[in-house]
């Protein structure tokens, strides 16, 4: 996405924020079921950890905080975090072996396909696959159609 005006940078998402009861277990279904690296450990003058940011892939982070404060059941604004993958299937299936219940479906209005799991805390996760019926997967094949159409119209 270009922001209007004068700044024309690109912007990307680079994290998502989550606060945790138990950082230890949070930090080990990012690492140890979906495979992230630990990129940073948050510590306090006393050198204790309280939070981490977990390299998912591709640039892509979650950071993860102490949060001793969240009350067990409690609900948030936080809707959902969506991590593309190469293969839904091996992904559901890889999910499953970790004790989830994953149902691939395509979405309603992008056809993307894609499955719901819930971590630890209860933030709602995405797995999402794109191929030929996503939205989106056409949007950024025509933009790249259109920018290779530009490059050789100023030629």
């Amino acid at each position: 996405m270009t922001l209007p005006g004068e700044f024309s940078q690109r912007v990307r998402l680079v994290h998502a924020s989550f606060g945790t009861r138990n950082l230890e277990r949070a930090v080990g279904f990012y690492r140890d079921v979906l495979g992230g690296e630990i990129a940073h450990e948050f510590r306090n003058e006393a050198g204790d950890c309280y939070g981490v940011f977990v390299h998912m892939g591709c640039g892509t982070f979650v950071e993860l905080f102490r949060d001793i404060g969240i009350e067990a059941g409690a609900t948030c604004t936080f809707r959902h975090i969506c991590f593309d993958v190469p293969d839904i299937e091996a992904m559901a299936k890889h999910l499953t072996n970790h004790g989830f219940t994953p149902s691939i479906r395509r979405g309603r209005t992008d056809g993307v396909l894609q499955l719901f799991i819930e971590d630890m805390d209860g933030n709602k996760i995405e797995f999402q696959q794109q191929d030929e019926h996503s939205a989106l997967q056409r949007f950024l094949a025509d933009k790249q159609n259109r920018s290779a159409d530009h490059v050789r119209s100023e030629r």
